[in-house]
């Protein structure tokens, strides 16, 4: 018979609790203070453990604490009368399932020994991986035939210095096809990854090519870029379809001459490495725009991979799935727990459109959020179901709303950046109008609220409306 302990110094509390536990078909042990709690504990093995936050002696989440409650089996409920948001935040990181505030409801109890019971009992089977050596690989897990068929590309251009193109959505693991590559060569060389645009553009010459004393103000001492950090091994540029115009000139002469210069000096240093691009964009809409210098598309398309989006290799999600919750829950000193394979069926029929990075990022919140050994597919199903609640931008907060117009304008600008004399009115030009539209939709055509928030005042507001053609047509709403 599976036990429960009733730890509370009132005793009405543990007398009503053990009718319901006993009544349920469990054994029941009763503890009035911490210590009795504590040693029970350690004699006795536990499906579930009640135990009150305030006790004579030791309290409960020190109770927890003793028994390491976040690795133990054992299900551990605290029960309170206060109901304040750090003793709550206390008793999750000391490894409580639940935190229960007095009065309780006896029902919500039956629920959680049932919880408790259909998860030892439960028909839903855990997912194993007996074949995990076979599946995993250079940091890649999957065994599909699209994620194979990367692996033969990988293995083909390993032990060569030809340039590589990794195409593919964001959230597919470019990135991590990079690293496979490169340790799929000769072993003990760096690895080198830089992302340009996420550099400042007044810095990212400095970066990638490094720089001498007195180069520029604040060069107090020399220093190499990550050309040379990654000379011998691998340099790998991420969202290269985002490079700049001016330094796509220079990647070049580094892919054609196998050369670059320190800022500041004048002796040319020859780069013995490989390089190894990526990007989620389609570069030959980009040439076509002129964005992209179509001779450096040509010198980057030497070996081109296309990583696979998460839709094209569905099998490989339970193996994903496993991997990520066994990773996450190492990190956060969890016992080994397991999917069902009913939540498994319900992950790989979700259309995950951030790819394995979503799904990691899912993994990770369920690692943190679930307390049992077993998830199950109502678990999966309802935090799928708040992940596809997540507002849009017709329900965002205006701050997010207006973050995302501007990233979608930056993203626009592409070549016009490099015309830094006209990038002020530009700026003007493509974001006046967007932005006015945005804070008045967010404000239901509120110009009072919307001046206010764009921090000018109303007659300003209604004058740019008319330029700009803003103005509600008559019978389409009166302006407020």
């Amino acid at each position: 018979m599976k036990r429960v302990l009733i730890a509370d110094d009132d005793e009405s509390i543990r007398w009503v609790l053990q009718k319901t536990v006993t009544g349920m078909g469990f054994a029941a042990d009763l503890a009035e203070d911490g210590d009795k709690a504590l040693s029970l504990l350690s004699k006795h093995a536990y499906a579930a453990a009640f135990v009150d936050i305030r006790m004579p002696g030791m309290e409960g989440i020190e109770v927890l604490e003793r028994v390491q409650a976040r690795i133990s089996p054992t299900r551990y409920f605290i029960m309170t009368a206060v109901r304040r948001p750090d003793v709550a935040a206390r008793s999750a990181r000391a490894g409580a399932a639940e935190f229960i505030t007095k009065p309780f409801d006896i029902s919500h109890v039956e629920k959680l020994l049932k919880d408790v019971e259909r998860e030892a009992a439960s028909r839903e089977r855990p997912f194993r991986s007996e074949d995990a050596d076979e599946w995993k690989s250079a940091r890649i897990v999957g065994r599909s035939r699209a994620i194979l068929e990367v692996f033969q590309s990988a293995g083909k251009v390993a032990d060569t210095d030809a340039t590589v193109l990794l195409l593919g959505d964001r959230g597919v693991g470019k990135e991590l096809v990079a690293r496979c590559i490169h340790e799929l060569g000769p072993p003990e060389r760096p690895f080198v990854a830089v992302n340009t645009s996420a550099i400042p553009r007044e810095l990212q010459e400095a970066e990638l090519f490094g720089y001498e004393k007195g180069a520029f103000t604040g060069a107090d001492a020399s220093r190499e870029g990550k050309l040379e950090a990654a000379m011998g091994g691998t340099l790998f540029l991420d969202e290269v379809g985002d490079t700049p115009l001016a330094l796509q000139a220079k990647l070049l002469r580094i892919l054609q001459e196998r050369e670059f210069t320190r800022l500041g000096s004048n002796r040319p240093v020859k780069f013995r490495g490989r390089v190894i691009a990526a990007t989620n964009r389609d570069l030959r809409r980009l040439v076509a725009e002129g964005r992209f210098r179509e001779d450096l598309f040509d010198r980057l398309n030497v070996f081109p991979i296309r990583v696979p989006a998460l839709s094209e290799r569905r099998e490989d999600i339970p193996l994903l799935a496993d991997y990520f919750l066994q990773k996450y829950g190492a990190l956060l000193s969890r016992p080994p727990r397991s999917f069902s394979r009913e939540a498994l069926e319900e992950l790989a029929a979700h259309a995950w459109k951030g790819n394995v990075r979503e799904l990691e990022n899912f993994v990770q919140r369920l690692a943190v959020l679930s307390a049992g050994k077993l998830l199950r597919r109502e678990e999966v199903a309802r935090e799928l179901a708040k992940a596809d609640g997540a507002p849009d931008l017709a329900t965002a907060p205006l701050e997010q709303v207006i973050e995302e117009r501007v990233r979608e304008f930056v993203r626009s600008l592409g070549s016009a950046l490099e015309d830094e004399e006209n990038l002020h009115g530009l700026f003007l030009r493509q974001t006046e109008k967007p932005l006015i539209k945005v804070v008045l939709e967010a404000v239901g055509g509120n110009q009072i609220k919307a001046a206010g928030i764009l921090g000018i005042n109303r007659n300003t507001l209604r004058k740019k409306l008319k330029e700009l053609s803003l103005l509600p047509k008559k019978g389409k709403g009166k302006p407020r």
